[in-house]
């Protein structure tokens, strides 16, 4: 239940002094004989119209009372900053707190969507300190347009006759899916090596990558948007309000991987061409008691690409998604063995798997692959020689 905005001074008070009453007190004589007085007689319609007019005067009175150009001073100052920050304007909803001319990636046009509404401003507390000085608490509410609310309350400070939303604006830290952050279409890059990121975010909704292609998805139960208010961040997905932003968590789509294998097809085309290329499995393995060399001419032929799935592909900041065989590939060569001083010609297969190989991504170009921290097998981990 709202306490009211301040005290109100509706009129002086009046004591009656009632004195001793007692037998001594003698009676007050009686009164003179009033004149005569003539009673003006009012017809009945004039009374009518009177009583209507008085009504009127009322019920213009009440809705004075309960029109919100009247609510109470704190009360009307976050309506007001809630109001700015839905129309887009920042400028106009900082000035109402004491954050005014504050920067940030997010304070911006931009970065607003208006797909929110406000559902409920209300004085809840306040306290008088005299001077013309008061402070006060003002609870609010915010509905998405997909449902969900969230509340705060915001504490504002009351200056003869200038009101202040103190820290209407929580600063938090952030985390990127990728290497970068995206609310509502706006960016900011993230490197897990370097300082923290720390952003202030308005009221309102928020989507995460909003443009997010579609070899992209959001696993099952990450959030995907959120409701902020003050500290409060509520993710409609999850149906949770936390105190720390929400952090969604993006995984490949069937045709994310489509992409991947594609991607993996050519960078071992590339091998071919160029078998000690980073991230290329073709190089034979030192053998004290062999030598080993593609016969003049010759040059390896994948004749089985290794295949990833999905489920398996796990990102990494700063390399992408890393990557684990579902299926190991083959690839064959005709290679010219030499052990015990004899020389001949004879066809090897080499298994190839993925491991140490990353999947970068970008959200313009796709897939490539990556070789990561060069923990890959460069080398085939067992020559297999076919029997003529």
């Amino acid at each position: 239940m709202s306490e009211s905005a301040s005290p109100q001074r509706w009129g002086e008070e009046h004591m009656i002094d009632l004195g001793a009453v007692g037998d001594t007190v003698p009676a007050a004589p009686d009164p003179a004989p009033s004149p005569t007085r003539r009673f003006l007689r009012i017809p009945n319609a004039a009374l009518a119209y009177t009583a209507i007019a008085i009504a009127l005067a009322a019920a213009a009175i009440m809705v004075v009372k309960w029109s919100p150009l009247h609510r109470p001073l704190a009360e009307a100052t976050v309506a007001g900053f809630l109001e700015a920050v839905r129309d887009g304007d920042v400028e106009a909803a900082l000035a109402f707190t004491d954050q005014k001319g504050m920067e940030g990636p997010f304070l911006v046009p931009d970065a607003l969507d208006s797909r929110w509404q406000i559902t409920e401003v209300a004085q809840v507390a306040y306290e008088d300190s005299g001077h013309g000085k008061a402070s006060a608490q003002v609870y609010v509410e915010i509905e998405g347009t997909g449902g969900g609310r969230i509340g705060h309350r915001y504490h504002v400070v009351v200056d003869r006759g200038d009101a202040t939303i103190i820290g209407a604006l929580a600063e938090s830290e952030v985390w990127g899916a990728l290497e970068f952050l995206d609310l509502n279409g706006v960016e900011v890059p993230i490197d897990l090596q370097a300082e923290p990121v720390y952003v202030m975010l308005l009221p309102g909704y928020y989507e995460f990558y909003p443009d997010l292609p579609s070899t992209m998805a959001f696993e099952d139960g990450s959030g995907r948007s959120m409701l902020v208010l003050g500290n409060k961040y509520y993710s409609p997905e999850s149906g949770l309000v936390d105190e720390w932003m929400p952090s969604p968590w993006l995984v490949v789509s069937q045709e994310g991987e489509d992409a991947v294998n594609a991607a993996l097809r050519e960078h071992y085309d590339g091998c071919v061409a160029a078998p000690e290329g980073p991230g290329c499995p073709f190089r034979f393995p030192a053998d004290p008691d062999r030598e080993l060399a593609l016969a003049p001419g010759e040059q390896w032929r994948v004749v089985a690409y290794p295949e990833v799935r999905a489920e398996r592909l796990w990102y990494e900041h700063g390399t992408g998604f890393a990557l684990e065989s579902s299926l190991p590939g083959e690839a064959r060569a005709l290679v010219e063995i030499t052990e015990d001083g004899q020389t001949r010609t004879a066809e090897v297969s080499c298994a190839v798997w993925v491991g140490g190989l990353y999947a970068a991504f970008d959200v313009d170009a796709g897939f490539s692959i990556d070789p990561g921290f060069g923990e890959y097998e460069e080398n085939c981990q067992a020559v297999v020689e076919f029997e003529e």
